[in-house]
């Protein structure tokens, strides 16, 4: 850690173990400040289980009060202060800023801003910080995106890939020349438009091919009021290392060397009513610290490869569903899947993938042992059936993965 961040984490270590329950008793004896590496995890569990034991600051002070997607388990309940939605608002300017957005740009927000979602409410902060004309269609119509595109010609989007897969849909039944459009740039959140390799996959391709924009990729996690964005590069999401530090471990709990997947831990700085320290994610990828061409030498986040406790053993070979889902996105003939996992036996794990379009199950099948090694159990599903798993109420992330483990 350099001087200032050592500062960042000795204030933040004495914030929390005066002010927070948990904090408080987690820290009991830990005098002088510790190396943060010598400082215990937390994982989502624990956040759980003691929810406002995490609050620093007297309810009077709270001014919003969000909830994380609950893709995991129970939905948690995180408030911020005014000097923590102002934090939130500085981090989106400066992630926008880094997709090269300027007070010249108009955008539209096809993102949630109801349902306690923080995302929406943190795009909308961050634009109006940077400057930008922000234009709240929200995710519901197609239709809507489409009128407000042409009557307000913006310049960029903010929306959930699967969304603009949709609009793009929409826009070419309907006769719509999206791709001659004013929109030059999309940013995506909540779903994977990259592969390990940080080449687009088949769903960043499409939007690209579909819109004429250029896409960047989005990281953001709710419990810590904070996103990474790439750049024009498209070289992984950059750290604003004055608000968040992160580390990546391995299974035992040690530091992997750059470059390598681990699961993202995090240590937020600045914030007032909850801060987290060491926060295990349950994301695994890796970080690297090289300077990035756009000529920024803040670390820098690759795409998620996973979930740590999604990761499934088959046949004596473990690997992420993203793996799978890779295959899936690639084959030409898959218009929609899920996959489901059962356990089997303490060793292995049942794997189902249901598809939904024109590939024969041995095309399928073919693909998935030449390039995952592995040959899951797959048929043939309804649309409807598909999306029924994949969009559960009252779901706010699309999801490919169920876990029946």
């Amino acid at each position: 850690m350099s001087d200032t961040l050592e500062q960042l984490w000795a204030a933040t270590f004495r914030h929390a173990k005066e002010h927070s329950p948990f904090y408080r008793e987690l820290f009991r004896g830990m005098n002088p400040v510790p190396r943060l590496e010598d400082v215990p995890t937390v994982d989502k569990r624990v956040l759980s289980e003691r929810n406002l034991d995490f609050l620093c600051v007297p309810r009077e002070r709270i001014v919003e009060i969000v909830t994380t997607s609950g893709t995991t388990g129970q939905p948690l309940v995180w408030m911020l202060t005014e000097a923590d939605v102002r934090r939130l608002a500085l981090n989106e300017k400066l992630s926008f800023a880094c997709a090269g957005l300027t007070p010249r740009d108009t955008v539209l927000v096809a993102v949630a801003m109801d349902r306690c979602f923080i995302a929406g409410l943190a795009y909308w902060l961050g634009l109006r910080e940077l400057g930008c004309a922000a234009v709240r269609v929200g995710p519901a119509s197609p239709l809507l995106a489409l009128e407000m595109i042409q009557r307000v010609q913006p310049t960029a989007i903010i929306a959930v890939p699967s969304f603009l897969r949709v609009i793009a849909d929409k826009a070419r039944a309907t006769g719509f020349d999206l791709k001659n459009g004013p929109v030059k740039k999309a940013i995506c959140i909540g779903e994977p438009i990259r592969d390990r390799s940080l080449a687009l996959n088949a769903s960043g391709r499409a939007i690209k091919a579909a819109w004429g924009a250029r896409v960047h990729s989005t990281y953001g996690v709710t419990e810590l009021a904070n996103s990474l964005c790439e750049c024009d590069a498209g070289a992984g999401g950059h750290l604003h290392d004055e608000q968040l530090h992160l580390e990546i471990l391995d299974d035992d709990g040690r530091p992997v060397p750059d470059g390598e997947v681990g699961e993202v831990v995090a240590t937020t700085f600045g914030v007032e009513a909850m801060p987290l320290i060491r926060y295990r994610t349950g994301d695994c990828a890796a970080l690297f610290r090289t300077p990035c061409k756009c000529g920024r030498t803040t670390p820098r986040l690759w795409p998620i490869v996973g979930r740590k406790n999604q990761k499934l053993k088959f046949k004596g070979a473990s690997l992420f569903p993203s793996t799978l889902a890779a295959v899936l996105e690639q084959t030409e003939g898959v218009e929609s899947f899920v996959i489901i996992a059962r356990r089997e036996s303490e060793l292995s794990d049942s794997i189902e993938v249901l598809v939904h379009g024109a590939a024969s199950v041995g095309t399928l099948r073919e693909a998935m042992q030449a390039r995952a090694k592995i040959a899951p159990h797959i048929r043939h599903a309804s649309r409807e059936e598909i999306e029924t798993l994949a969009m559960p109420a009252p779901a706010r992330k699309r999801r490919t993965f169920v876990d029946l483990r």
